[in-house]
């Protein structure tokens, strides 16, 4: 009898019945971690605090550490009873009881990893599974609940990992907003430094591994030097090969093969010997043009484009080799715009040992084919200029990504996934569904997933009596927009609706045209028309059923946010005005302001009906306008509204009421022609030109060339 109570009272202080974190626990970490994991570290440091309200204490040694306390252990203070994980970027998460025999230490929570990442994605786990810390939370504004307490469950932790897509990160692409919003200092970065320490935040607390830091970088600017501090790897977008930032291409100098691998070699030797790199390889031109644009001879056939741009790889590839310390450089072929239509009809042979990588619509439907398959990649868009996409409000639908992605998983195709996220603010849902899946596609293969993903995220940052709504409204939302009037299935997205809007106001003011391309860098609206067989006045009538029959849709998701909005906890209201009310606000006035000015560029209308219509499209615009702003809350002010250079809905509002001034036979100021002219560019011309703008910081400095 007394033996066995012995045994009990043993078994008792060896494995209690609730081990629990309190503010008296601590967080242990060697100071020889490497950097990465020590930032990591901070960050579960400040999660703690956020929960707590009071700091923990950050310990080095386990003779230091509380009774309960989080051990970070990947080099350094291991428990002999913990197997650290193996292969790429495994986490292991383990309670251990007596974990050093001659420390204070009780019970450890002990997290480690295979790599260094690994350990990162341990730390990042236990803020978001066992303190309820989103890992979005600075840019949904979502803190966690303060509790005296933290239950650490006996079946908590265990092993993850090896993720299903190998490399997973973003793509800061046309970063107009976020660089207004909080602009970086001349001749270092776009966007302040603090900002971008928050963008790799994000990317490692949703267990991505690499970004591309903007658009038209040069290899050694400080948020790349800042992103291989906190362990990402590097990447370049299609348009970038080994980094080489073509925008910056100077002056006079001839767009030749010689001239650019030159250039290649250049890009390459600014890396940082110590970053990681993911090559991309390719040839695009100078402003995401095809490549022939820029080079003289005229435009070639497929077969001599596929060979041109497969020896432009080939020395690619070469100069990697050359200059670089690796011993097995990973490079990726991104088969954006040109590069897609070469690769399907086997004009473009890839070389061996690069990696398809297999682009979207923009709009998130993967234009492979069905080519894809074993050791491809996929460049995805939740955010993005131009075309059907989106900029302001989110755009693609959870049942596309998960539909396309486990597609893409099935074939093997998981090599590399690339996310355009732009500003990322306006996208944080589908940009978080995008990573969920890339880590562990397995859940995302059920048929229904999207909606279990819905409900969760839904519940998460509008609370449980308001999420079930939420996440029908979600469903509702994305059914809603209205189909463009040339293309079958294309939903319009913001960027749409001014540009289509503006074209019809320009012929309203200047008549009928014959050059504006409605999508950038596709036909003028008149040969689409030629092209499907419909005359103007059939594209009119088709852009005003399509928007009428939207405004049904808006109107019942609409209905149902209203329903949702009293049910939503009082601190999570600015972000509900913010990511809910402001967005369908911008894509239901976006969508009446279209079917007004189509419907005002009728040919043979009476002047006064023309007039009245175009009222009514200019307080809809009106109403766009005033949304974005009210989607800039609290510290988010201004971040739609400063930056607004691609899509400028001020430039489509201002030719409005230019259209009405003409049509009661005002007489049109300098200025005014001068807005027009602005307006009418925004069709004709590459928005490339807006870079000027977001890259001023780069300066004068311009492409350099390196000889062997």
């Amino acid at each position: 009898m007394l033996k066995t109570a012995l045994l009990l009272l043993l078994a008792a202080s060896i494995c209690p019945a609730e081990v629990a974190l309190t503010p008296s626990s601590s967080l242990l970490i060697d100071p020889g971690e490497p950097g990465p994991v020590q930032k990591a570290a901070h960050d579960l440091a400040r999660d703690l605090e956020a929960v707590f309200g009071k700091p923990v204490r950050v310990v080095h040694s386990p003779a230091e550490a509380s009774p309960v306390t989080i051990a970070i252990a990947f080099e350094h203070n291991l428990p002999r009873t913990v197997e650290r994980p193996s292969g790429w970027e495994t986490f292991d998460v383990k309670l251990v009881a007596s974990p050093w025999p001659d420390s204070p230490v009780r019970h450890a929570l002990v997290l480690t990893g295979s790599d260094v990442r690994g350990t990162i994605y341990a730390i990042y786990h236990v803020s978001r599974q066992l303190l309820h810390v989103d890992p979005f939370y600075w840019w949904t504004d979502n803190l966690p609940a303060r509790r005296d307490r933290v239950v650490i469950p006996a079946s908590f932790g265990g092993r993850q990992g090896p993720p299903t897509f190998r490399y997973r990160g973003w793509f800061l692409n046309d970063e107009d907003l976020l660089t207004a919003w909080r602009p970086g200092r001349s001749g270092e970065t776009g966007i302040a430094l603090d900002v971008w320490e928050r963008v790799f935040e994000a990317i490692l607390r949703l267990n991505g591994d690499m970004v591309v830091a903007g658009t038209f970088l040069f290899p050694d600017e400080p948020q790349m030097k800042a992103a291989t501090a906190r362990g990402l790897i590097l990447s370049q977008h299609h348009m970038e090969p080994l980094g080489l930032n073509v925008y910056r291409w100077p002056e006079g100098k001839p767009f030749t093969l010689d001239l650019l691998t030159e250039a290649w070699r250049c890009a390459v030797r600014q890396f940082d010997p110590q970053a990681e790199v993911i090559w991309t390889v390719g040839l695009r031109g100078r402003y995401d043009n095809p490549f022939w644009m820029d080079a003289t001879g005229g435009k070639p056939t497929p077969e001599a484009q596929g060979r041109v741009i497969r020896a432009a790889i080939e020395r690619q590839m070469a100069l990697v080799r050359e200059n670089r310390q690796e011993a097995a450089p990973d490079f990726i072929m991104n088969t954006w715009m040109e590069g897609t239509r070469l690769v399907r009809s086997g004009a473009l042979k890839i070389p061996e040992g690069v990696h398809l990588v297999w682009a979207d619509d923009g709009a998130g439907n993967i234009m492979d084919g069905g080519n894809i398959g074993k050791d491809n990649g996929v460049y995805y868009h939740t955010a993005v200029i131009g075309g059907n996409a989106s900029t302001y409000t989110e755009r693609v639908p959870v049942a596309r990504i998960r539909s396309e992605l486990s597609r893409a998983a099935r074939a093997g195709g998981t090599h590399y996934l690339l996310l355009n996220t732009s500003d990322i603010l306006p996208v944080s849902m589908t940009t978080r569904a995008v990573m969920e899946a890339g880590w562990n596609i397995r859940p995302w293969q059920a048929e229904k997933y999207d909606a279990t993903y819905l409900a969760a995220w839904s519940r998460q940052q509008f609370g449980p009596r308001a999420g079930p709504l939420v996440a029908r409204y979600y469903d509702a939302y994305f059914a809603a927009p209205s189909r463009y009037a040339t293309r079958d299935k294309l939903e319009m997205g913001d960027y749409l609706y001014q540009q289509i809007g503006r074209d019809l106001l320009l012929r309203i003011l200047r008549g009928p045209r014959t050059s504006g391309k409605v999508v950038e860098g596709d036909a003028s609206t008149e040969q689409q028309l030629k092209r499907l067989g419909i005359t103007y006045e059939q594209y009119l009538s088709g852009l005003e059923r399509g928007c009428a029959e939207a405004e049904g849709r808006w109107a019942r998701a609409a209905q149902i946010a209203a329903q949702a909005a009293p049910l939503v906890p009082v601190n999570r209201r600015a972000f509900f005005d913010g990511h809910i009310l402001a967005q369908l606000s911008v894509q239901r006035n976006s969508n009446l302001f279209l079917g007004a000015v189509a419907a005002a560029a009728e040919p043979g209308i009476a002047n006064q009906q023309r007039l009245d219509r175009l009222a009514g499209a200019i307080r809809h615009n009106e109403a766009v306008l005033a949304a974005l702003n009210e989607a800039g809350y609290g510290r988010w002010q201004g971040f739609f509204t400063r930056g607004d250079w691609f899509v400028n809905v001020p430039v489509t509002l201002a030719l409005a009421r230019i259209a009405v001034k003409h049509l009661e036979g005002q007489p049109l100021t300098a200025e005014d022609q001068k807005t027009a002219t602005l307006a009418d560019s925004f069709i004709t011309e590459n928005s490339s030109k807006w870079y000027t703008r977001i890259k001023a910081y780069q300066g004068s400095r311009r492409v350099e060339f390196c000889r062997p």
